[in-house]
C-alpha cells in the first residue's frame, strides 16, 4: 500500500516536471532529431584567386569544402587545356552568380552561362592510396567538368542559348584517377531554367570512399524522412477519420505530404530527379512546386483559423486563391519564365508566414486553444528560415543549411499537439459516454416503471387461466372419473375397493392443490418477465415428485411408467420452472399414449448437457403438427387417447422456460407410433449472480454469459441478491457500483459479513463511471483491493467485458 502511494505521488510530480518543461523538451527533441539529418560542419578551407590550397589537410576521415574565390570567365566556355585567359575575375561560390556584381558593379543576370575554374593543391599522391572523387550537388543548370583537361562528367546539355540548353538536377560523384600534386577543375555552366544560376551549392572534394560516405548519409536521411513523412500524413489522416471535428488534423496530413513531395525534389539528394532521365527535369520541378503550394495553402489555414478572427477568415480567401493562382502557374507557365515566376511566388509567400505568426500572436493572446504550441513551433520555424537565409548567403561559415529542417521545427510539435488533441478528445468522449450512459440509465427506468404493470397485467391476463385450465384438468377429471365409477356401482364396490377408490381421489385432490402452489409460482414466468430463481437441486428427486404426482392419471389408463435413471444428477436451475416442463411433457405423454401401453423416462448425460428423454406409446405426430407446435401461431388440443382435451399452450410454456435456462427440446416423432421427448439442460456448475438495476445491461450481459456455458442468476439490486445468496453459492458475483436501496459496496461488505469462512466468492465490481483501464486506485480508496477482484467499466460491449470476466479467473 505504502508503494504504492508512494509510486502515485513520483508519477504525478513526474507529471507535472513534464507539463512545466513541454516546450524546452519539445525543443530538444527538435534539436536532437535536427542533428539526425546531418546538420553540421565540415572543415573549411577558402580559395584565394582560383587557388585552394589541401596539402595539409587530413583525408582519412573527413572532407573539403570548396568554397572560396574561384576564376570566373562570364559568357565564355574557356578551353580547359589553354592557359588562363587574360579577362578573368574571382566569384564566391556557394551562392548565385545573379547575386554578386562584376567589375563594373553591375548584377549578372541569372540567365547565361560562364566558365569556373579552381586549382586544388593536394599531397603528393602515393601508389595504391585510394583515389580522390568530389561530390557535385544540384546546380539547377547544365554543366561539362573537365579536371587537368579531361572531361571526367557531363550534365544535361549546355549551351548559349535557351535553344541548345537543356538543364538537368542530377546529383554527381566524379572520381579523379591519377591525381598527383594538383587538380585543374574547369565548370562550363549555362542556366535558361532556374532563377538560382551557377556554383551556388556547397562542391565536396575528398577521398572516394568518404564521399561516398556522405554521400550514403545524405540519402539514408533523405529516405528516413520521407518514409517519417509519409507515417506523419497517413497518422494525420486517420486521426481524421476518427474524430471528423479535427479538421487541423486533416490539413496537417495534406500539409506532411507537400513536406513528403520537397524532400523527394528538393533536399540535397534530390532522389526523384536522381531515379529519372532528365526528359523528366522539367516536369518534377513543377512537381516540387505542388508539394510547396499544398505546404503554403494548408500549412497557413492551420494557422490563420487559430486566431478565430474575421479579419483572418478573409485572409485565407486570399490564401486559396494565392495558392491556386501559384498551382497553375507552376503547371501551365513555359519553361523560360517558369523559375522566374517561382521565385517572385516563392518570395512573396513569406508574407502569409507573417500573416501566420501574427495571427497566432494573436491567438495566444486570447488563449485560444493550442495558441502556445503553435507560436512555439512556429517561431522555431522562423528561426530555422533565419538560420537558412544567413548561411545560403555566407558559405564561408562551413555550416550546411537546414533547409527543411525549419520546416520540422513546426511539424513535430505539430503531431505532438495532435496526439495531445485526440487523447483530450478520447478523454471528453469517454466523459460524455457516461453521462449519457447515465441518463440512458435513468430513462429506462423511468419507461420501465410505466409499462411494467401493463406488461405484467397483459402476459397475466393471456396465460394464467390457461395454464390452470391445462394443469388441474388432468388430476380433477380423473378424480371425477372415479367419484363416477364409485357413484355408478356404490352399492357393487366393496369397502376395500372404495377405500382404494378414495384415497385416489384424496391423492389427486392433493397433488391439485400443490399443482395450485406450483402454478402461482410458474405465474412468475409471464407476470414478471424470466425471473428465475435458481437453486442447485437433484433431477432425480424432482423426477420422483413429478411421477408421483401423475400416477393417478397413468393408472386409469393402465400405462405404467418406467424410469431409469442409472446416473445421480445435480444442476443449478429454477426447480419449480424445470418440475413443470417435466410434469408438462410427461402428462402429455399419457395423455396420448394408448391404453396399457408403456412411457419410459430416461436420464442422462450427453457432452455438456444433462438429457431427461421422455419416450411414449401412442397416436405420434406428423412433422407438421410438431412445427405447429413449436411456432407461435395459436393451436388446437387435439384429445388424447381418452378423449382428454387441452388448451395446446403447455409446449409453448415449457420451450419458454428452456429457453429462459438456455436449455433445448428435442421432438421424434411417428404417426400412430408414439413420440419422444428430449430435454436438455446445461450441466456446467459455473454459476454468476448479477446484480445490476438496468435490465437492458444484465439482460444483454446474462445473455452472453450464458452462451458461454455459465449459468446466470440475476438480481434487481442488492437485498435481492442478498436473497440469492441465502440459497445457492454462485461461482462468481458481478455487481453494478450504484444501485437505488443497497448499492454495490454495501452489498460487498454485507455479504463479507454474512458469509461463512470456506465461502469465498470473487466479486467484480462494475460501474459506468469505472475507467477503461486502472481501475484499483478505486479499490484502495475503498478498502476493497483485497475483496474484489476487479473494478470494470460498463462501457465496453458486452462480449468484451466477459471475455476480460474470463480471462481474470482462468
Amino acid at each position: 500500500m505504502i508503494f504504492n502511494v508512494s509510486f502515485s505521488s513520483i508519477q504525478k510530480s513526474f507529471s507535472s516536471v513534464v507539463k512545466f518543461c513541454r516546450y524546452p523538451l519539445i525543443l530538444v527533441l527538435c534539436l536532437l532529431f535536427s542533428q539526425s539529418c546531418q546538420f553540421g560542419v565540415s572543415p573549411t578551407l577558402l580559395a584565394k584567386d582560383g587557388v585552394l590550397d589541401v596539402r595539409n589537410f587530413e583525408f582519412s576521415e573527413n572532407t573539403v569544402n570548396l568554397i572560396g574565390k574561384w576564376e570566373f570567365y562570364w559568357n565564355e566556355f574557356v578551353d580547359p587545356n589553354a592557359s588562363a585567359p587574360t579577362n578573368r575575375s574571382f566569384m564566391q561560390v556557394g551562392v548565385p552568380w545573379f547575386s554578386q556584381p562584376n567589375e563594373d558593379g553591375e548584377d549578372y543576370p541569372s540567365f547565361g552561362y560562364a566558365t569556373y575554374k579552381l586549382t586544388i593543391l593536394v599531397p603528393e599522391n602515393v601508389k595504391n592510396k585510394e583515389p580522390y572523387a568530389i561530390l557535385v550537388p544540384v546546380l539547377h543548370s547544365a554543366y561539362k567538368l573537365y579536371a587537368n583537361g579531361s572531361l571526367i562528367s557531363e550534365n544535361g546539355k549546355i549551351g548559349k542559348n535557351i535553344d541548345s540548353h537543356k538543364p538537368s538536377f542530377h546529383t554527381k560523384i566524379v572520381p579523379l584517377l591519377n591525381v598527383n600534386e594538383k587538380v585543374d577543375l574547369v565548370f562550363h555552366i549555362s542556366n535558361y531554367s532556374h532563377k538560382f544560376s551557377g556554383i551556388h551549392g556547397i562542391i565536396r572534394f575528398g577521398k572516394l570512399q568518404n564521399i561516398i560516405q556522405v554521400w550514403n548519409d545524405y540519402h539514408s536521411a533523405s529516405c528516413i524522412i520521407m518514409i517519417f513523412m509519409g507515417l506523419l500524413s497517413i497518422y494525420h489522416a486517420l486521426v481524421y477519420v476518427i474524430n471528423r471535428s479535427e479538421k487541423n488534423a486533416l490539413r496537417m496530413s495534406f500539409v506532411y505530404l507537400g513536406i513528403l513531395i520537397l524532400s523527394a525534389t528538393l533536399t540535397e539528394t534530390r532522389i526523384l530527379f536522381n531515379f529519372l532521365s532528365d526528359d523528366y527535369c522539367i516536369p518534377l520541378f513543377r512537381f516540387s512546386r505542388l508539394g510547396f503550394v499544398s505546404v503554403l495553402y494548408f500549412g497557413g489555414s492551420v494557422l490563420l483559423n487559430l486566431a478565430q478572427m474575421r479579419i483572418f477568415k478573409k485572409m485565407l480567401v486570399l490564401l486559396k486563391v494565392y495558392a491556386l493562382t501559384f498551382l497553375m502557374v507552376s503547371l501551365l507557365t513555359p519553361v523560360r519564365h517558369l523559375a522566374l515566376i517561382s521565385y517572385y511566388f516563392e518570395f512573396f509567400s513569406a508574407i502569409f508566414v507573417i500573416l501566420g505568426l501574427f495571427s497566432v500572436s494573436l491567438a495566444l493572446y486570447f488563449q485560444r486553444k493550442e495558441s502556445k504550441l503553435y507560436f512555439f513551433s512556429l517561431f522555431l520555424a522562423v528561426i530555422g528560415g533565419v538560420i537558412d537565409i544567413i548561411l545560403i548567403s555566407n558559405p564561408n561559415f562551413g555550416f550546411r543549411p537546414m533547409g527543411l529542417i525549419s520546416l520540422y521545427f513546426f511539424i513535430i510539435p505539430q503531431t505532438l499537439g495532435v496526439t495531445l488533441g485526440l487523447v483530450r478528445v478520447y478523454k471528453r468522449s469517454e466523459s460524455i459516454s457516461k453521462e449519457l450512459y447515465k441518463r440512458k440509465e435513468a430513462l429506462e427506468k423511468k419507461v420501465k416503471a410505466r409499462t411494467t404493470e401493463l406488461e405484467k397485467a397483459n402476459r397475466w391476463k393471456a396465460n394464467f387461466v390457461s395454464l390452470i385450465s391445462h394443469d388441474l384438468r388432468s388430476p380433477l377429471n380423473s378424480v371425477n372419473q372415479i367419484l363416477d365409477v364409485i357413484d355408478y356401482s356404490f352399492s357393487e364396490t366393496t369397502v376395500e375397493e372404495k377405500k382404494k377408490f378414495l384415497e385416489i381421489c384424496k391423492t389427486g385432490v392433493t397433488q391439485s392443490l400443490k399443482m395450485l402452489e406450483q402454478l402461482l409460482d410458474v405465474s412468475r414466468f409471464d407476470a414478471f418477465g424470466t425471473k428465475l430463481i435458481q437453486t442447485k437441486f437433484s433431477v432425480n428427486e424432482l423426477l420422483n415428485e413429478i411421477i408421483e404426482s401423475v400416477e393417478p392419471l397413468a393408472t386409469l389408463k393402465g400405462i405404467r411408467i418406467q424410469k431409469d435413471t442409472p446416473i445421480e444428477a445435480e444442476i443449478i436451475a429454477d426447480r419449480t420452472l424445470i418440475g413443470e416442463v417435466f410434469k408438462n411433457i410427461l402428462t402429455n405423454s399419457i395423455k396420448y399414449s394408448y391404453l396399457n401401453s408403456e412411457v419410459w423416462v430416461a436420464v442422462s448425460y450427453k457432452g455438456k448437457w444433462l438429457s431427461v428423454e421422455i419416450r411414449d406409446r401412442g397416436l405420434g405426430m406428423s412433422d407438421e403438427q410438431i412445427h405447429k407446435l413449436t411456432g407461435e401461431e395459436n393451436i388446437k388440443s387435439t384429445p388424447g387417447t381418452a378423449g382428454e382435451r387441452g388448451t395446446g399452450l403447455g409446449l409453448q410454456l415449457c420451450m419458454n422456460i428452456l429457453e429462459a435456462h438456455f436449455g433445448k427440446l428435442r421432438i421424434k416423432s411417428v404417426l400412430g407410433v408414439g413420440s419422444s421427448f428430449e430435454i436438455s439442460l446445461s450441466k456446467s456448475t459455473k454459476s454468476v449472480l448479477l446484480v445490476d438495476d438496468s435490465g437492458n445491461f444484465r439482460s444483454d450481459l446474462a445473455e452472453v454469459m450464458r452462451r458461454n456455458q455459465w449459468i446466470v442468476i440475476e438480481a434487481g439490486n442488492g437485498e435481492e441478491a442478498l436473497s440469492h445468496l441465502t440459497r445457492i453459492t454462485p461461482s462468481l458475483i458481478i455487481t453494478d457500483l450504484q444501485m437505488p436501496g443497497m448499492n454495490g459496496i454495501s452489498l460487498i461488505h454485507e455479504w463479507e459479513g454474512k458469509r461463512k469462512q470456506n465461502q469465498k466468492i470473487p466479486i467484480i465490481l462494475i460501474s459506468s463511471d469505472a475507467p477503461l483501464s486502472g481501475g484499483n486506485s478505486f479499490l484502495e480508496e475503498e478498502g476493497l483491493e483485497t475483496i474484489v477482484t476487479a473494478y470494470l467499466s460498463k462501457m465496453y460491449k458486452a462480449e468484451d467485458l466477459c471475455q476480460q470476466i474470463e480471462m481474470m479467473l482462468v
